[in-house]
C-alpha cells in the first residue's frame, strides 16, 4: 500500500498506535477482511498483541470489524477491516494535536518569567516564586530567575519541525 510507504502516515500510526502497528496496517491493507488469527500467524505475533494493536486501530476508526458465530464452536469471529480512506484524517489530527501542544507550551514560556531553584528541582513562575518567598517548597534553596529563551527557540523549531513533517 503506498499510504504506508509516506513518512507522515507512518509517524501518525507510529504517534497513535504505536510502532509495532505498522505491520498488521500493512497485513490488513492488503486483504480485504481478515481475521486476527490469520493475522497473528502471518506476522509470527501472538494473537492477543494483534487484538491489542486491534483495538487502538478500532479507537483510531482505522479499522472495523463484523462478527460472526462459527457453528462448530459457538465461538464468535472478527473479521477485521482496513479504513485507509481515514488515514489522512488521522495524520491531520495528529498534527493539530501536536501543534495545539506546542503553542500551548510556547504561549506558556513566553507570557511568563521562570525562577529555579539552586538545585534545579524546581522550576516556577514568577507569581508562584513571589507567593513561596524565592524559596523552594522542595529543597528549600534560593529561587533565582532562569532566562527560556532557549526554551522559546527549541518550541518555536519544534513547530517548524511540525510543519516540515506533516506538512502546513
Amino acid at each position: 500500500m503506498t499510504l504506508l510507504k509516506d513518512p507522515m502516515v507512518v509517524n501518525a500510526l507510529a504517534e497513535v498506535v504505536g510502532a509495532n502497528s505498522l505491520d498488521v496496517v500493512g497485513e490488513l491493507a492488503e486483504e480485504e477482511s481478515i481475521d486476527e488469527f490469520s493475522l497473528a500467524e502471518r506476522l509470527g505475533m501472538d494473537v492477543k498483541v494483534v487484538r491489542k494493536i486491534l483495538y487502538k486501530l478500532y479507537d483510531s476508526s482505522l479499522v472495523k470489524f463484523k462478527r460472526f458465530k462459527d457453528q462448530e464452536t459457538g465461538w464468535y469471529i472478527y473479521m477485521w477491516s482496513f479504513e485507509n480512506h481515514k488515514l489522512k484524517h488521522l495524520v491531520e489530527k495528529v498534527r493539530r494535536n501536536k501543534i495545539v501542544a506546542v503553542r500551548t507550551q510556547l504561549d506558556k514560556e513566553t507570557e511568563h518569567q521562570f525562577f529555579m531553584c539552586e538545585s534545579g528541582c524546581t522550576r516556577v513562575p514568577f507569581e508562584l516564586a513571589m507567593s513561596v518567598g524565592f524559596i523552594c517548597p522542595h529543597c528549600s534553596y534560593k529561587m533565582d530567575f532562569k532566562d527560556n529563551s532557549h526554551i522559546i527557540k527549541q518550541l518555536e523549531g519544534q513547530l517548524k519541525e511540525i510543519e516540515r513533517t506533516f506538512g502546513q
